[in-house]
C-alpha cells in the first residue's frame, strides 16, 4: 500500500480534478456489480424470484454494451470524451436510484438495462482516458491504482449493502445517487485530451477494424473476456453457495466480497514493479491458472474460511490480470483509436457478462453449484495452455508500431 501512496504523488492524482473525476467515475461503474452481488439472495427472496433467473439481473445490465460500444467509441474517438462521459454518468445514476422506487422484478429489469446503457458510456471512458494521459511507462501503475481505488470500494461496498439490504432489498440502491453529483462536475471540470481526429468516420472504422482483427488483439481481448466470465459465473453462485449451504449469513457473505477486494489491492499497489520485471502476456496468463485453482478450493470447499480462503487468492489474481491487460490494451494502437478500440474489448467482455449468468445457471440447474465451480476451473486451464502455447510460438508479440505517448492532463 505504501508503494499505492507513493504512485499517486508520483502519478499527480492528488492535485490534478480531471484525474480524480476519472477515478471517481470508475468506482461508480464498480458499483454496477457491487451493489447487486451481495443483495441478490434478498431479492430473490423478496421478489420470488426463481433461483435459475436471479442472473437475469447482471444480464440485462451487461447487455446494452454489446449493442452501444461501437458507437459510444466512435463517438468519444471523434467528438471527445467529456461529452460522452458526463451524459453516460447520470444515466446511470438516475436509473439506478430509481430501483428504490419500485417492487417488480420486470421494473428492476427495466431500470438496471438503463443503467447498463450509462456504464456503456462511462466504464470504457475510464481505461481510455488513463491510457491518454500516461505514457507506457506510467501507465500500468496507473491502470494499477484505478483497480486499487475500484477494490477498496469493494472492500466497503459488500458491508454497506449487506446492513442496508437488512432494512429493505431496496435500500442498497440509494448508494447510486452519489453519481448524479459527479456527472456535473465531469461536465465542468474534465479536462478534453488533445486527440488527433479522423475526418471520415468509415476510415476511422475500417483502422480500428483491422486493429481488432490481430491475433494479439484478440487474445487480449479474451483476457477480460474470460476475466468477467469466470467473475460473473462464480460472484453469481457464491453467496448463495455460503449462505444456502455453508449458513453463513447475508452479512458475512458481503464480507467474502471484501476479502476478494483486500487480495486484488495487495497486488495492484505493486503492479507497476511487477511488470517492469515480468512480460505482461505470460504475468496474465499465470495468474489466471492460479484462479482455475481458486475455483476448485472453493468447489470442495466445507466451511466459511475455505472460501474466504480461495476469495482471498482469486483477488490477488485478479489485481494482476485487470490493470496488465488494460495497460496492454490501451498501449496497442494510437491514441486517435482508443477509445473504439477499447470499445472492441468491451463488446468481447460484455458478451461473456451476458453469457456467464446463463451458462452457469443452466449448469446449476442440471448438476450444482460446486460442479459449475469445477467446470470453470477447467475451461480456464484449457484458456491458460492456449495462451501459453500461442506465446511460445511469438504470435503475441508487440506491434513493431508503438503506440504515440500520451498528453498528460494538467492540473485544474
Amino acid at each position: 500500500m505504501i508503494g499505492a501512496m507513493r504512485s499517486v504523488g508520483e502519478l499527480g492524482i492528488h492535485r490534478n480534478v480531471s484525474l480524480q473525476v476519472i477515478y471517481a467515475s470508475s468506482v461508480m461503474m464498480i458499483m454496477g456489480t457491487g451493489v447487486i452481488y451481495p443483495v441478490l439472495p434478498v431479492i430473490a427472496q423478496s421478489l420470488e424470484v426463481p433461483r435459475s433467473q436471479i442472473g437475469l439481473i447482471l444480464t440485462v445490465f451487461t447487455l446494452p454494451s454489446i449493442f452501444l460500444a461501437p458507437l459510444i467509441g466512435m463517438l468519444a474517438d471523434l467528438k471527445g470524451r467529456k461529452v460522452v462521459l458526463s451524459s453516460c454518468l447520470l444515466l446511470y445514476g438516475v436509473a439506478g436510484l430509481g430501483i428504490t422506487f419500485v417492487d417488480s422484478f420486470s421494473s428492476v429489469l427495466v431500470l438496471r438495462a438503463l443503467q447498463g446503457v450509462g456504464y456503456a458510456g462511462v466504464m470504457p471512458l475510464t481505461i481510455v482516458l488513463i491510457g491518454d494521459t500516461f505514457t507506457r511507462e506510467t501507465e500500468t501503475s496507473a491502470q494499477g491504482i484505478k483497480v486499487l481505488l475500484d477494490r477498496a470500494a469493494l472492500l466497503v461496498i459488500p458491508i454497506a449493502v449487506g446492513a442496508l439490504s437488512a432494512l429493505a432489498w431496496q435500500m442498497p440502491f440509494v448508494l447510486y445517487a452519489l453519481t448524479i453529483p459527479l456527472a456535473f462536475v465531469a461536465m465542468l471540470r474534465l479536462r478534453e485530451p488533445t486527440v488527433a481526429k479522423e475526418d471520415r468516420p468509415q476510415n476511422y472504422l475500417k483502422t480500428v477494424g483491422r486493429a481488432c482483427l490481430k491475433i494479439r488483439s484478440l487474445t487480449i481481448f479474451s483476457m477480460s473476456s474470460m476475466r468477467f466470465f469466470l467473475e460473473f459465473s462464480f460472484f453469481t453462485y457464491l453467496p448463495i453457495f455460503a449462505i444456502e449451504t455453508l449458513g453463513v449469513s447475508v452479512i458475512k457473505g458481503g464480507f467474502l466480497f471484501g476479502v476478494f477486494a483486500l487480495g486484488s489491492m495487495m497486488t495492484a499497489s505493486v503492479i507497476g514493479p511487477l511488470a517492469a520485471r515480468f512480460e505482461r502476456v505470460p504475468l496474465v496468463a499465470g495468474a489466471f491458472l492460479v484462479q482455475a485453482g481458486c475455483l476448485s478450493v472453493a468447489a470442495l470447499a466445507q466451511n466459511v474460511w475455505w472460501l474466504g480462503a480461495a476469495m482471498l487468492v482469486f483477488g490477488l489474481s485478479n489485481g494482476i490480470i485487470s490493470p496488465a491487460q488494460k495497460s496492454l490494451l490501451t498501449q496497442s494502437v494510437p491514441r486517435q483509436l482508443r477509445a473504439g478500440f477499447v470499445s472492441a474489448d468491451r463488446i468481447s467482455q460484455q458478451v461473456a457478462k451476458s453469457i456467464a449468468p446463463l451458462i452457469a445457471g443452466f449448469i446449476v440447474v442440471v448438476t450444482s453449484i460446486q460442479t459449475m465451480f469445477m467446470v470453470m476451473g477447467v475451461f480456464t486451464l484449457g484458456w491458460v495452455i492456449v495462451v501459453v502455447a500461442l506465446n511460445a510460438r511469438g504470435a503475441l508479440s508487440p506491434s513493431l508500431v508503438d503506440a504515440p505517448e500520451a498528453t498528460v492532463l494538467q492540473p485544474s
